[in-house]
């Protein structure tokens, strides 16, 4: 029976609109030459391309592909700007120095081959996997320079967090002898401790070592390290059905040392640890009823808890603290910094557009005018080397990613340049910066430099830095500038 359950690490995004994303959508990636058999994981990217975080799905005694049969998150997060890595642990019960070493591998390789943000990971674990997603999260924070992600948050499903909490469950069912599926599993999994690690009286040490949680301790053990980690311990909670069908009691399940584990991180500050009960039976794809299922897990919730903790740009639920006007006939747009296509943006945030209605029109006096603010997290000591680097990356990456579909001929592309100084501040700036882009204007097709006007608003928000660009091809004194200028008035600090 113990082959047939099986075990997921994730790692995540939302405007939850599920899109299917079954095999078809799912490709495999080798992470070691050596053993591509072996060692590779599947990824399912999202339907934009834009990656603003990544799910890594992680199961035991079962290959890569069943998941995509058992469990939906990876089709939630194929619409929602999140990268799925669904990869297997093979025959592994805990986090022990073959686990973490693969998981550094597979982790190591998304990084690289998906640019992906090494802060913007979540980890989850099924059944004894969660086991390891808990300890390898604790891990990473004991000794971050070891490992390639700090993840933000970790989520477990029906899994035991206590690995002398789960030798004693096996001892447990064997002697009740009721129901062979776990029998079956308590004799597999205490033999394979047992030969690997000595018994959990003998040699308890090492079993608290290898476990996220002690029960037994009077003190904070492996836990402390998941202090400023976001936790969901997910259980089916259905006491009847454990009743009738396995004559189980709460003391017979992995519940309890969950829910006490849950209690202690409480009580040590953590606010975001959370218990949390099925809101529907465990199902497994064959129809099963099993505890042991991916379903217990709500996962529209799932991920939109999990966007929350990245703290992940979603445009339809974007509430802004400023007010910057839409002129009549004006277009909008809002997207994550840094954005997809100029990912070397030291700066995070968001990135507010106002686009005068010719602006995409080369045959208009509005052409290429527009305003854009960015909202960035924390407070920002801008200055004109800071403006000129990365104003470089972003407009690189704007032609960048038109060559392509523009076919843009490489005898037309030159590098971006960009010029910027600090002049008399303006009202209601701390600094006022002045410059130009000279750059190819991809819709043409020719060379041009937009004149820029930037201003660091002294606004009260000190959680935010707050920058209003003014953008114009034309002279200072067209008229293009007085509607700019305009937008600038306009705009106030608080909404």
């Amino acid at each position: 029976m113990l082959k047939q359950r099986f075990v997921f690490l994730s790692l995540i995004i939302f405007s939850f609109n599920p899109r299917p994303a079954f095999s078809q959508f799912s490709e495999k990636v080798v992470f070691n030459n050596k053993d591509s058999a072996n060692d590779y994981y599947l990824a399912v990217r999202p339907l934009s391309g834009n990656i603003q975080g990544v799910q890594v799905l992680i199961t035991s005694f079962n290959p890569p592909e069943f998941v995509l049969a058992e469990s939906k998150l990876q089709n939630i997060a194929y619409g929602n700007d999140i990268l799925t890595i669904i990869a297997s642990l093979g025959p592994s019960l805990c986090a022990d120095s073959s686990s973490v070493e693969r998981l550094n591998q597979i982790l190591q390789h998304v990084v690289t081959h998906y640019s992906a943000d090494t802060s913007r990971f979540v980890l989850g674990g099924f059944i004894y996997a969660g086991n390891t997603a808990l300890r390898y999260t604790e891990l990473c924070y004991e000794n971050p320079s070891r490992y390639p992600v700090l993840p933000k948050a970790v989520f477990t499903i029906n899994s035991p967090v206590d690995l002398v909490g789960l030798a004693r469950w096996c001892e447990a069912e064997i002697k009740k002898d009721y129901y062979s599926g776990d029998v079956g599993d308590g004799k597999y999994i205490l033999d394979a401790l047992t030969k690997k690690y000595g018994t959990y009286t003998e040699n308890v040490e090492k079993y608290i070592q290898l476990s996220p949680f002690y029960r037994d301790a009077q003190t904070l053990g492996n836990e402390q390290f998941l202090k400023h980690v976001a936790v969901r311990l997910y259980f089916d909670t259905d006491i009847t059905w454990q009743l009738q069908n396995r004559r189980n009691s709460y003391y017979d399940t992995y519940m309890p040392d969950g829910s006490e584990m849950v209690k202690r991180m409480l009580l040590a500050g953590n606010s975001e640890a959370e218990f949390v009960s099925s809101k529907q039976p465990g199902i497994r794809s064959t129809g099963l009823r099993s505890p042991y299922s991916w379903s217990i897990v709500d996962e529209v919730d799932c991920i939109q808890w999990i966007k929350q903790k990245l703290k992940i740009f979603n445009p339809q639920t974007y509430s802004p603290k400023y007010l910057l006007p839409v002129p009549k006939g004006w277009q909008t747009e809002q997207f994550a910094l840094p954005p997809d296509f100029a990912k070397q943006i030291t700066m995070k945030g968001v990135e507010d557009l106002r686009f005068s209605p010719g602006w995409g029109d080369p045959n208009s006096e509005e052409h290429w005018s527009y305003a854009f603010l960015w909202s960035l997290d924390g407070k920002v000591d801008m200055n004109a080397s800071v403006l000129r680097d990365n104003l470089t990356i972003l407009y690189t990456g704007l032609v960048g990613r038109n060559i392509v579909p523009r076919k843009i001929p490489k005898e037309k592309l030159f590098p971006v340049e960009v010029n910027i100084q600090i002049v008399k501040t303006a009202a209601g700036d701390i600094k006022t910066f002045a410059g130009t882009v000279h750059m190819l204007d991809y819709i043409n097709q020719m060379p041009m430099t937009l004149n820029l006007r930037i201003h660091v608003k002294d606004c009260p928000d000190k959680t935010h830095s707050i920058l209003l660009f003014e953008v114009s091809p034309k002279s200072p004194d067209h008229a293009n500038w007085l509607k700019l200028d305009q937008l600038n008035s306009d705009f106030n600090c608080v909404r």
